[in-house]
């Protein structure tokens, strides 16, 4: 009986020491107050226009998700790239916009004007500021966008001509001269187009059916290298006869059956797709493009170059106009926007942006990203599309003047008149528009509306005049608005 005791006495004596040791406390000292509150995550909706599908971007929003000491939760909305530019309108429209979202560069000062983006200025430090480019800055704190800043500028979009070097061999041309003049062009792809009849293979293609991207790479970006641009920054007025040189070459292209078919409807993605699986044989491109055009793994030995020019005489007549990547801004509507501010923060830092770079998607400008040792070295091409000193930012032109123009009824974001110029490209290759008359209406339409912005209260015309203005160096000469108040004081 003793010892039936002494057993139930250490059975409850080691019961109770086990209790101890995985509850930390002893028996009837129960915590009957609340179970501590873990504070909920403050969610910030993001929309990009790009990078969302690469893995390692995916792998550093999370990352910041779990680690960042201010509780914020990145959530990336699911916008396809197709239709990103008119469900961000719509969704801005309807007051559902995200919290921080990249923009076109077209859109901004409309989205400033409507009041859709929220200021940054209270929140960059100067030492922020110093990250950026001179030209970054001053860009962003022009008076068009009301003097405050709204974005600023982290990474920039170069424009290349790609050839396909295995049809310039199969055609007798030389792969390691590739042309330079539109009358070179001109040639190389006729020579592609009769080589590889039956075999589908084409000289050259335009992808139309992205409309205004591809016309404003291929035709207006492209002819910045000629000295032309439809928009003088000398006189502050439109003239768009500059481009009939490169429309005429691509209606003898097209007229000679080296033009890839159905350029009004073909888009960038299948252009791309086509070219590295080799049946195209040159193209116009951006660095935006690159990573897409690397995951078609392209077949063909391929180049990088610059776009031909009008002719010999015009080679580097002009810097090549590249343009500020997608800026990324902040909705001013935004519920948490200190929360939203510090993941557009998060966004352009220089861990992010280095992130970006080594996978191809961008080319930063700040930090000196771009001199990292082996930043990219498998990304075979990419260093081609670095900015050169043949590349350049060019000053703003007018951007807010279809509103004054009486036939327009589109509620869309509008700047300059781009889509009409662009679809009247498209109707003048397609044979729809005689190629001189067109121009000309154009060219009145665009003068038009200018003279009627400059009677509005916002508009100042001598911000776009430049009279010292020098293609090849557009960031150094001064308007004439800043001229004026030079003299002044």
């Amino acid at each position: 009986m003793k010892r039936m005791l002494a057993v139930l006495c250490a059975l409850l004596i080691c019961g109770w020491v086990v209790y101890i040791a995985v509850y930390d406390r002893p028996p009837g000292k129960f915590d009957s107050g609340p179970a501590a509150e873990i504070s909920p995550k403050t969610q910030i909706k993001v929309a990009l226009h790009d990078w969302t599908q690469n893995l390692e971007v995916k792998n550093a929003i999370e990352r910041y998700n779990q680690t960042n000491p201010d509780q914020i939760e990145i959530l990336i909305m699911d916008i396809s790239t197709d239709v990103y530019n008119d469900t961000l309108n719509m969704l801005m429209t309807s007051g559902q916009g995200p919290d921080v979202f990249s923009v076109d560069n077209e859109w901004l000062a409309t989205y400033v004007n409507k009041d859709y983006l929220a200021n940054l200025s209270p929140y960059l430090e100067p030492a922020e500021l110093s990250r950026f480019p001179e030209w970054a800055v001053d860009l962003a704190d022009r008076s068009l966008f009301k003097g405050g800043i709204y974005f600023l500028p982290a990474s920039v979009e170069t424009l290349r001509f790609i050839y396909n070097k295995d049809l310039f061999r199969s055609a007798g041309l030389d792969p390691e001269h590739p042309p330079v003049t539109f009358a070179e062009m001109k040639d190389a792809a006729a020579r592609i187009s009769e080589a590889g009849v039956g075999v589908n293979k084409h000289g050259f293609a335009l992808a139309g059916g992205d409309g205004q991207e591809s016309l404003e790479t291929g035709l207006e970006m492209s002819g910045t290298y000629s000295g032309i641009y439809h928009y003088s920054y000398r006189t502050g007025r439109y003239d768009l006869s500059v481009y009939k040189p490169w429309l005429q070459m691509v209606l003898d292209i097209k007229a000679q059956g080296s033009l890839y078919p159905g350029e009004n409807l073909l888009k960038r993605d299948t252009a791309l797709r086509q070219f590295a699986e080799g049946n195209i044989g040159m193209m116009y491109v951006t660095s935006k493009d690159y990573v897409k055009l690397q995951e078609y793994m392209p077949k063909p030995e391929w180049g990088v170059v610059l776009p031909p020019a009008a002719d010999s005489s015009k080679a580097w007549a002009g810097a090549l106009m590249m343009m500020p990547q997608s800026p990324l801004v902040v909705n001013a509507l935004a519920p948490a926007r200190t929360e939203a501010v510090k993941v557009w923060k998060f966004l352009q830092s220089e861990e992010f942006l280095t992130l970006l770079y080594r996978q191809g998607l961008a080319l930063p400008v700040v930090d000196g990203i771009l001199d990292t040792p082996a930043g990219t070295g498998g990304l075979a091409h990419f260093k081609e599309f670095y900015p050169t000193q043949v590349d350049s930012i060019y000053p703003l032109t007018p951007q807010i003047m279809d509103q004054y123009d009486p036939s327009t009824v589109s509620i869309e974001p509008r700047a300059s008149g781009d889509r009409s110029r662009m679809q009247l490209y498209l109707q003048i290759i397609a044979g729809e528009k005689a190629l001189d008359q067109a121009l000309k209406e154009e060219t009145e339409r665009l003068n038009q509306m200018l003279d009627i912005a400059d009677t509005g209260y916002y508009f100042k015309r001598e911000e776009y005049i430049y009279p010292g203005f020098d293609p090849r160096h557009p960031l150094l000469a001064e308007n004439l608005l800043k001229s004026l108040r030079g003299r002044r004081n």
